[in-house]
């Protein structure tokens, strides 16, 4: 591994361990090799929400019925990173990461709370050779990272949660609305050296979860839940990327998961066991690309599974209440350009939307007279990103969101936000 320099979007690349060099803002000579560098950033937005009534017969978990103004981090909160390298020994490049994402909002209450929130989301070493390279430690996760990376609104801010995001320092960008969130796992991962022309391969076992649907989504307070896991979960990608025609570049990737877990439980609102059920199994797969033509890009994105969930993965309503996977499947379509003015401004358009099945659960508890599950959640975001400096980023939002049920309902949202990085 080559001495690093790290600017802010080398560590967005350190998110999924992606090979490159930047420059930084800050780097520290050591003796006999050694060397600690730093990168970060500190991002602010104003966003403003207006929505619709919540219709009759849908679970509210999905829909909020509240217009109001919030002050609050972007998709991604704050970041202070810390970058060790060590000195080559035996053919081995070695180094560390610990990445710190405070955030600068809290609840929105006065005095609610007098610190900000500070997620350690990266810690991990990394081990290079001839061989490829060994990660470990916590970071990125394979499956849906580069669905995410890829997105436009992780640079902005995207939409808010239920009640404003009262007790989130962060908006949520499109999480949701064309990707699960992959969120940041302990993992021992090994990507390959690239071969054929810029192709490589990551392959990794990760923490596993437990698959299950959290009480605040169910309608009736229940927990069903499947908590025993007796292996890992297993992510991998394959990847190309590589420049074709006049200077343009283009990347594909491909990713998947897989995942088991038993001893399901479906337990009442006062904790008392109403019924077991076996062996739950969650899977994925995905890919996307982005194509670089001049001053476009076109970017596109999907994925389907079972027991993924709607928003994060896995642990809120992967399953209905008989313990039965439901399926889920997503997309993005997206295009930027960048002016003749230096590439200081540029200008996005992005479409993204999940979409849900019923179970036969499901429909049964919908057809007497219970609230549907959630169908489709689909959002437009229309945005421009300014450059004063390279350290000095403008942003603005318009988004429209939509969701809709199994029993025909739907619910509308706008959002719009303005907001500013600092970068090093």
């Amino acid at each position: 591994m080559n001495s690093r320099r790290f600017s802010f979007m080398a560590a967005l690349a350190a998110l999924v361990l992606l090979a490159g060099t930047a420059n930084a803002a800050v780097v520290v000579g050591g003796s006999d090799g050694w060397s600690f560098s730093t990168d970060g950033m500190v991002n602010l937005f104003a966003v403003y929400q207006t929505s619709d009534n919540i219709p009759d017969g849908v679970n509210s978990a999905y829909a909020i019925d509240q217009e109001g103004f919030r002050i609050k981090n972007g998709f991604l909160p704050n970041i202070l990173a810390f970058n060790i390298k060590a000195p080559t020994m035996k053919g081995l490049d070695m180094g560390a990461r610990i990445g710190f994402y405070p955030s600068s909002a809290h609840e929105n209450r006065k005095n609610a709370r007098f610190d900000s929130q500070i997620d350690l989301r990266e810690v991990f070493f990394t081990v290079d050779g001839c061989f490829g390279q060994f990660m470990i430690g916590k970071g990125l996760s394979l499956f849906l990272g580069d669905n995410l990376l890829t997105e436009q609104t992780l640079m902005g801010a995207g939409r808010l949660a239920g009640a404003l995001n009262a007790g989130l320092g962060v908006t949520l960008g499109r999480i949701g609305y064309g990707y699960l969130y992959p969120n940041f796992n302990s993992q021992i991962r090994y990507t390959t050296p690239e071969f054929m022309n810029g192709t490589k391969i990551q392959v990794g076992i990760f923490d596993p979860s437990v698959i299950a649907t959290v009480p605040a989504l169910d309608a009736f307070g229940e927990s069903i839940s499947a908590a025993t896991t007796n292996m890992p979960r297993v992510e991998g990608q394959i990847s190309n990327a590589g420049t074709w025609g006049n200077n343009n570049s283009y990347k594909v990737y491909l990713n998947g998961m897989w995942q088991e877990a038993k001893d399901g439980q479906y337990l009442d609102s006062d904790g008392i066991l109403i019924d077991t059920f076996g062996r739950v199994t969650a899977w994925g797969t995905g890919g996307g690309f982005v194509l670089g033509m001049g001053a476009f890009e076109l970017t596109g994105s999907g994925f389907y599974g079972k027991a993924l969930g709607t928003n994060t993965m896995l642990d809120a309503d992967s399953l209905d209440f008989t313990g039965k996977e439901r399926k889920s499947w997503g997309y993005i379509g997206q295009v930027t350009y960048t002016m003749p003015n230096e590439g200081k401004t540029k200008l996005g358009l992005s479409y993204g939307a999940n979409h849900f099945g019923e179970t036969d659960a499901d429909r049964e508890d919908r057809q007497l007279g219970g609230v549907a599950f959630i169908k489709s959640q689909s959002m437009l975001t229309g945005m421009v990103t300014h450059d004063i400096t390279p350290n000095l980023k403008l942003v603005g939002e318009v988004s429209y969101i939509n969701h809709e049920w199994h029993n025909g309902a739907h619910w509308e949202v706008e959002m719009f936000s303005i907001g500013t990085f600092f970068l090093w």
